[in-house]
């Protein structure tokens, strides 16, 4: 180990090298040690490990001058991909006679081999052994073999490695004639942009550019490529140029995918590795309160005999409010991962009207033997129970969260995170998610697709799933499709070309390690619900807006719990999917007390921590206040109602009319009123009405004093007259032929209905109407 690292470090017989502000030569180079001769006229020799040395702060190779060497780097052999067959071959078998050349032997000798004659590092010198090796090179037929080529690839090999090398014998290197650190720090500055916004290659261009600059600067216009080659370069090394234009997470996930060669993730134990993860189901269900809602997949799978062990749907549901005070909302939570790994813990009982061949006792199961070993088997789905060892988790919240890391550490789970962005740590549970959404969510009612682009029209108005209803759909299915289908990546035991189902890979190593089910009580099912520390008051405890009280719970008040540091707070265990009770955790009795909601019996049916954020919103909205409790226990009571009946019938709208750009088109108009001065109070006069009957008012019309004219019959005979006020009426019935109206202006009519006085007349003159002016403006003749 010592001797590699000296080797990696280029700690050679001969070397110079400084160490601890001192210049020394390497003399002796003995296992693990190295003797050191010091080149300082006032200093010592020194004799100390090889780790010691090299690994000092200080430490740097130097050349004949004493000026420090350029680092030496670990070269990267994979890139030898890019290069053809024959000239792999051709490079390989250079570095085999290079490394004769040093070593004495070729590196694919046996341990204990003879140096050939002429190559006995020992005896011969290195001119000696390069005039061999060329002399034997041309015979073997190798082109340009001179000792001075021979020499001359030898230390591009010991400077550069293998890419050194390439450089020497392939014509035209895979990035051209581009200096290699030129392409070490383009990689490098590509790399370090993955997670920036979207640039144009010209930005990374004119990174390279200060890169280069940056680390040789006295080298920079020997190194610097032309903006030309470098867009050749990217092209030689596989980069699109599209590629810098992705979206960022894409771009994330293709510099952190799989690197061949692949090495698929395997467990030789049931439960040894189980992964965990959610993604998005592409499919819309009917949530609590009666309206479509997305769903979410919350799976787990044991890599040994891919076996889902749990699976659980959540509805998603955007909250609503300010940031940071938004409620209503609704996704997976780290409580529902743990409801999870119960459900993996327990049998899942078969339910009514499900297909015979779902049961454990029409699979490849050992059914027999499982109902001896635990009697919850009885009756139950061909699913098995497997009691996970180990979880691979990505870094989202709900893994990471206290609550979970505290009920696998109870349930002696080990968790390990998964590394960030690299989807191969995850491998298996992300390719189930792609079979659940293609054998299982496309053929659902309701499925949406995988994006907005792909989604059909009206998907949410058609016939929908409730989320138990497609809980028990998807249960159903694990248990009929998933668990009894041969799985390509399942080879059976006995018969490695056989593809076998996940329950019979199953029964094959339950039959070789056993199984010892893991039954949790009531009392210990408490246990896996969230909780928070409260103090008991007169009035009980409080969970958000929310009170419970009992009189079990009254024994508790303003007790010290007796653990340091938390004073006269307890442990309140509650379920966010049943919080019609609460439970505190006696830790001197390892007991419980129940508690329930003060307000239960206005609500009389089951509900829901979300049902609750819902009716607390509405009573928010309706200026109701968050901790009038009575009111909100009302509106989950009205709100579960209505969600029995189902969503309103959408009335239809009238749209509004298209009018397109809007234009100004009125012409502002003079005010007729203008220049008109104000009315004095003083002289106005009370408008006159019209009182009388209509034969007198219809008179008053016709021209001629106190008469109406008269109307022509159809035979030409004279017509009735009528006389004005004062003159008696005719007696008897009268005759009347045409039709009266009114002729005149109103005053004219005024005028001779209520004669005017003469100070009212006098008025009139002085003020002209404003009649006769809106006539001449209608074009009209007063």
């Amino acid at each position: 180990m010592q001797a590699d690292t000296g080797e990696q470090a280029g700690l050679r017989l001969g070397a110079r090298l400084r160490w601890h502000g001192g210049t020394y030569r390497v003399l002796v180079l003995q296992g693990a040690e190295v003797q050191l001769g010091c080149l300082d006229e006032e200093g010592l020799d020194a004799r100390a490990l090889v780790s010691v040395v090299v690994g000092a702060d200080d430490f740097a190779l130097l050349d004949e001058d004493l000026q420090e060497l350029e680092q030496e780097q670990v070269t990267d052999t994979s890139r030898l991909s890019v290069l053809s067959e024959a000239e792999l071959k051709l490079v390989r078998d250079w570095e085999r006679h290079l490394r004769e050349i040093d070593d004495g032997v070729p590196p694919d000798a046996e341990e204990g081999a003879v140096p050939r004659p002429g190559y006995d590092p020992d005896r011969f010198t290195v001119r000696q052994r390069l005039a061999a090796k060329a002399a034997e090179m041309k015979a073997l037929g190798f082109r340009h073999a001179s000792a001075g080529t021979i020499e001359r690839r030898r230390r591009a090999y010991q400077s550069r490695g293998v890419f050194g090398l390439i450089r020497e014998i392939v014509p035209g290197s895979p990035w051209g004639r581009t200096d290699e650190r030129v392409v070490r720090l383009l990689l490098a500055e590509l790399k370090a942009g993955l997670g920036e916004s979207d640039g144009d290659a010209s930005r990374l261009y004119e990174r390279l550019q200060a890169a280069v600059r940056r680390e040789h600067e006295a080298e920079y216009d020997d190194l610097m490529i032309s903006r030309a080659t470098f867009y050749r370069l990217l092209g030689r090394l596989g980069i699109n140029v599209a590629s810098l234009h992705w979206p960022t997470d894409r771009r994330l996930d293709e510099a952190n995918g799989a690197v061949p060669p692949y090495t698929p993730t395997f467990a030789r134990r049931l439960g040894e590795q189980v992964q965990i993860d959610s993604t998005g189901l592409d499919i819309i269900a009917i949530g609590d309160d009666g309206r479509p809602v997305q769903v979410e997949l919350t799976a787990a799978i044991d890599v040994a005999s891919r076996t889902i062990i749990g699976a659980m749907i959540v509805p998603k549901v955007p909250g609503r409010g300010p940031r940071g005070r938004r409620l209503g909302g609704r996704a997976t939570r780290s409580f529902d991962a743990v409801l999870m790994l119960a459900q993996a813990l327990a049998p899942m009982p078969a339910r009514p009207g499900w297909s015979p061949r779902a049961l454990a006792e029409q699979s490849e199961m050992p059914y027999a033997d499982l109902v001896a070993c635990d009697p919850r088997m009885a009756g139950a789905t061909a699913r098995p129970v497997i009691r996970p060892r180990m979880v691979i988790v990505d870094h989202g919240k709900i893994f990471n969260s206290e609550h979970f890391d505290d009920v696998c550490r109870m349930l002696r789970i080990k968790v390990r995170p998964a590394r960030e962005r690299t989807a191969t740590d995850k491998a298996i549970i992300e390719s189930t998610f792609n079979a659940i959404k293609r054998r299982f969510s496309q053929y659902v009612t309701g499925y949406t697709g995988s994006d907005l682009k792909r989604r059909g029209k009206h998907v949410a108005e058609g016939p929908l799933w409730s989320l138990n209803e497609l809980q028990d759909l998807l249960d159903q299915w694990i248990a009929l499709d998933w668990q009894q289908k041969p799985h390509d990546g399942l080879r059976s035991p006995f018969l490695p070309g056989l593809t076998i189902s996940p329950n019979r890979m199953y029964a094959a190593l339950v039959a070789a390690e056993g199984h010892v089910p893991l039954v949790l009580t009531p009392h210990e099912n408490r246990k896996l619900l969230p909780f928070t520390r409260l103090k008991v008051t007169d009035k009980g405890v409080r969970i958000g807006n929310r009170t419970y009280n009992s009189e079990a719970l009254q024994e508790y008040r303003n007790r010290h719990s007796g653990i340091p540091g938390q004073g006269k707070r307890w442990q309140i265990r509650y379920s966010p999917y049943a919080p019609r009770f609460v439970w505190l955790w006696d830790h001197t009795k390892d007991d419980w007390v129940e508690a329930e909601f003060i307000h239960q019996r206005l609500i009389s049916d089951e509900w829901t921590q979300w049902t609750w954020e819902q009716a607390t919103l509405t009573v928010l909205e309706d200026g109701g206040h968050k901790e009038d409790q009575r009111r909100i226990a009302r509106e989950v009571s009205a709100l579960r109602e209505r969600a029995r009946k189902g969503p309103d019938v959408q009335r239809p709208r009238v749209p509004s009319l298209f009018t397109g750009p809007v234009l100004d088109l009125d012409v502002p108009q003079a005010d007729p009123y203008e220049g008109v001065p104000d009315p004095d109070p003083a002289v106005v006069v009370r408008a006159p009405s019209l009182s009388g009957d209509a034969a007198r008012i219809l008179s008053a019309g016709w021209p001629g004093p106190g008469l109406m004219a008269a109307a022509s019959r159809p035979d030409g005979e004279a017509a009735v007259e009528y006389a004005c006020e004062g003159d008696p009426a005719p007696a008897g019935p009268v005759e009347r032929y045409g039709s009266l109206s009114l002729h005149g202006s109103a005053a004219d009519v005024f005028d001779r209905l209520h004669p005017r006085t003469p100070i009212e007349r006098w008025s009139a003159d002085s003020h002209p109407s404003l009649d006769d002016a809106h006539d001449e403006e209608d074009g009209e003749e007063t």
